[in-house]
């Protein structure tokens, strides 16, 4: 997945030019994620949703959402 991650932001960056609030959104967006995955597992009362989201995982939906805003070329994303 870290591959992937790569390549994803790699073709973000080519294509935004104010590369610091890409960076900004992509941050609170991944903040917010991870906050509702955490309030959906103190929702879950019979523990059934299976512990942690990883972090990585937060930070790949939020490139993946991020780059759906952006259209990136390759007809994959977006």
């Amino acid at each position: 997945m870290s591959s992937t991650i790569t390549q994803i932001a790699s073709d973000l960056n080519e294509k935004v030019d104010n590369k610091y609030a890409l960076v900004l959104e992509i941050a609170d967006l991944a903040k917010r994620l991870l906050e509702d995955a955490r309030n959906k597992v103190d929702e879950d009362l019979f523990g059934t949703n299976g512990g942690a989201t990883s972090l990585e995982k937060v930070i790949y939906q939020a490139l993946i959402m991020k780059a759906s805003e952006v259209d990136i070329g390759d007809g994959l994303i977006g």
